[in-house]
């Protein structure tokens, strides 16, 4: 028989079997990879991703807009072209982190596909709601950005806060605070101050639809929040694994994408004339939105509102700043100064706020 005091420190003694299986499976799933095993709580990672997504967006809004107003109609890219590329390249990067959550072990990689994505045909099916949502958006972008100065899109598309906020109130039957209610309001303050800001344009290089530019914006923030709450909700049910998710995801991604370009286009769906006025630069804006959509699936899994936020309102300054080099026919006035600092400050104080 044990005495007490061994007995005490038996039940103290950390259980080196378990230490030593978590340590190996920390070895085998490192946290700046594996989005499974990813230190939410950890500031480097939240600030790498932050600025990360701040850099992405930026870049991504600012290319776009560049390319849509200084290259020639006749030698323009497809931006249903665009949308599809990036497509597949988010399924092919999803494919690459399930290959290294299995170890890169095909047998293992297959029987996870099996279980998780071929045997849950409901679950599939359900991630068709979203991809389509996002698919609509990603093409409505190209058509606001054709239309809109980039800082006006950056700042217009923050009205995504009040479309989020809705359909969480139908949807989650959430209740907002007095304190988010004035953020919304500010928001559209700001929105409106940057759109009367328009007005005062000098006349742009190109023929150019404002009316056009700002319906599809508008559009854009309804699609955004609506596949947002859904996607989020989908990630955080605890039934599916991360990249799974992912995987439903991007496949629905890529089937809707590619009818979108058959039915827009049938007689150029070549190899040859679809990928028409490709080159480097628009490459580039494939990865940005490629990127761009893994990380906001890690936003929504492991960071929260605030930081997402924080990033949006970050890119709205980046963007406007480095338009005025640019872009010859962007016009900074007041309202726009005004506009986008509300929107900021809406932002931040909407998020300030947990309810």
């Amino acid at each position: 028989m044990a005495k007490p005091d061994e007995t005490r420190l038996q039940l103290l003694a950390p259980d080196q079997d378990s230490d030593d299986d978590e340590l190996s499976s920390k070895l085998k799933h490192p946290p700046i990879v594996s989005a499974r095993h990813a230190p939410s709580s950890s500031f480097l990672f939240k600030a790498y991703v932050i600025s990360s997504m701040t850099v992405i967006w930026s870049a991504y809004t600012l290319t776009v807009r560049y390319t849509q107003a200084t290259v020639p109609a006749d030698e323009l890219y497809s931006s249903t072209a665009v949308v599809l590329l990036s497509e597949f390249t988010k399924l092919f990067i999803v494919i690459v982190f399930l290959l290294y959550e299995n170890d890169f072990d095909v047998m293992r990689f297959k029987a996870t596909l099996q279980r998780e994505f071929t045997e849950k045909p409901t679950e599939l099916l359900k991630m068709a709601v979203p991809s389509i949502a996002y698919t609509v958006q990603n093409n409505l972008d190209f058509v606001a950005l054709h239309n809109l100065d980039a800082g006006v899109y950056q700042v217009t598309t923050q009205l995504k806060v009040v479309s989020t906020a809705i359909f969480m109130m139908l949807f989650l039957g959430r209740r907002f605070s007095p304190t988010r209610w004035l953020a919304i309001f500010l928001l559209c303050v700001g929105v409106a101050s940057v759109q009367f800001d328009h007005s005062d344009s000098p006349k742009p290089d190109r023929e150019e639809n404002h009316i056009l530019g700002l319906i599809a914006v508008l559009s854009t923030c309804v699609t955004a929040g609506f596949a947002g709450v859904y996607f989020e909700m989908m990630l955080k049910d605890g039934t599916t694994p991360f990249w799974i998710r992912n995987l439903q995801l991007y496949t629905w991604g890529a089937i809707c994408t590619t009818l979108t370009c058959m039915i827009s286009s049938p007689q150029t769906f070549t190899p040859s004339t679809l990928f028409h006025g490709f080159n480097g630069t628009v490459y580039f804006i494939v990865g940005c939105l490629s990127f761009g959509g893994i990380y906001i699936s890690l936003v929504m899994k492991h960071l929260d509102n605030l930081h997402k936020s924080f990033a949006s309102a970050v890119s709205i300054i980046l963007i406007v700043v480095i338009s005025l080099v640019l872009f010859n026919n962007v016009h900074i006035g007041a309202y726009f100064v005004v506009g986008s600092s509300l929107v900021c400050v809406a932002i931040l104080l909407y998020n300030s706020d947990s309810d």
